[in-house]
């Protein structure tokens, strides 16, 4: 190992594409380890976006995944020495997956934590270690790695299983994309850990809904996207709209979502017919519901997602736990407005025109089986009600200066590369990036 890099690994010749025998294009470079290969899945997004970020900003970086499968349109994985990585997505990343690099300084591992014993393997899989029968050497090299590792996580409850903590505690750092997320890990002894917000191309197309025209008949737009589940609170957001407006008022309700099947959770159908039969709605019925709220499951090209945003004009984030919430995100890129429970990704980028929910910390759903007693953002339906009542519809289409500012992939790219050269000066190597 480089003595001038105490802590970088080498790259084996099939991570790198280097020929055997053939020296790496890039002495030293970044690895950078998540699911980057499904098109529309949140994580992946996020995983392509940050890689972009910080390889940008003149970083030799190699994109590597944890599986090598992607997710099709049915939610089943196909390994993608059978199916290729998406077009779309190889359009995104370019190169990133065949930059040679000699020596990994430093790793980050882009995931969601599901155990602890899932992330010690995330960290030190088995394949990095060499067979040894000297219990020091063995240490030694796990503490290396260790060193050499930063780990970008996200969170959406209030505590972390002290196992995990141990983990976390001992890479180099661990980022998380936002505030609430950096003082709950604080909260629970981690100390090196850092804010490294989801970063937004300045050449997306989300950005040309800004070049709307206001909407002018005074119809409130509503709409949200996500994984059908507890956390995301569309139970409740259904059953909100429902008592907040009359049959013929100019609202309507949009919910774009994934899956469906969530144990101990009403379906899109049982949810919007047990609202329209067993509640007191205000006049709603199964015939005339379907006028004002709109399911809408499966995978949509993002052409789709686009138009969503483009027809739609509130955005609305009624969950329980966000650790950024990039629909509600994109939803501010365009102008839209924002309803939200301030706790989490979205009270980061929210600014004072947007409506926020008064929120109380209760149970997470049992059906997570995360930590005992773990808490999320919590509020009664009448809040959420109240909350679409009083919003109103933008007059006119921008995004926040802050969030120019803070969030665009070269902003977010120099925090990244910041914190990987501080990585390497606490590691003691003469390396630096992007100079």
């Amino acid at each position: 190992m480089d003595t001038e890099f105490p802590a970088a690994v080498p790259v084996q010749p099939s991570d790198s594409f280097a020929a055997p025998g053939t020296k790496a294009k890039h002495e030293h470079g970044v690895i950078y380890q998540g699911e980057f290969e499904t098109p529309w899945d949140g994580t992946a997004v996020a995983v392509r976006l940050h890689a972009r970020a910080l390889a940008a900003q003149g970083v030799p970086l190699l994109l590597r995944s944890f599986s090598n499968m992607v997710i099709d349109a049915d939610g089943i994985a196909e390994p993608v020495h059978f199916v290729g990585i998406p077009n779309e997505v190889t359009k995104e990343i370019g190169d990133l997956i065949d930059v040679s690099v000699g020596l990994a300084a430093p790793n980050i591992k882009h995931l969601v934590v599901r155990s602890s014993e899932y992330l010690r393997q995330v960290i030190v899989p088995r394949s990095a270690i060499a067979a040894d029968d000297n219990i020091d050497v063995l240490i030694k090299m796990r503490n290396s790695i260790y060193s050499n590792t930063i780990l970008y996580t996200v969170w959406e409850r209030d505590r972390v299983d002290p196992e995990i903590v141990k983990h976390l505690a001992r890479v180099a750092e661990v980022w998380v994309p936002c505030r609430q997320n950096q003082d709950m890990l604080l909260a629970n002894g981690v100390t090196n850990v850092h804010v490294v917000p989801h970063p937004f191309d300045p050449q997306s197309d989300i950005l040309k809904l800004t070049r709307r025209a206001p909407h002018t008949d005074g119809w409130k737009r509503f709409y949200s996207i996500g994984r059908w589940e507890p956390r995301k609170g569309f139970y409740d957001l259904i059953g909100a709209f429902l008592c907040a407006f009359r049959p013929g008022d100019k609202a309507m309700l949009t919910i774009k979502y994934s899956g469906g099947n969530w144990e101990g959770y009403p379906t899109p159908e049982e949810a919007l017919r047990q609202w329209v039969t067993t509640h007191d709605v205000r006049g709603w019925t199964p015939e005339n519901v379907t006028q004002h709220v709109t399911l809408i499951g499966g995978k949509l090209p993002r052409s789709r997602i686009v138009e969503l945003h483009y027809r739609n004009n509130i955005y609305v984030s009624a969950s329980h736990g966000e650790a950024f919430a990039l629909p509600a995100f994109e939803g501010k890129l365009t102008g839209n407005a924002l309803v939200h429970v301030p706790w989490g990704g979205t009270a980061d980028f929210a600014d004072e025109h947007d409506t926020e929910l008064d929120y109380t910390m209760g149970p997470v759903h049992p059906s997570y089986r995360w930590e005992t007693n773990a808490r999320w953002a919590d509020y009664p339906r009448s809040e959420l009600e109240a909350a679409l009542l009083r919003v109103k519809v933008p007059t006119r289409f921008v995004a926040p200066e802050h969030i120019h500012k803070r969030f665009s992939l070269d902003a977010v790219g120099k925090l990244m590369l910041q914190r990987v050269n501080a990585v390497l000066e606490s590691a003691g190597s003469k390396v630096r990036y992007g100079q």
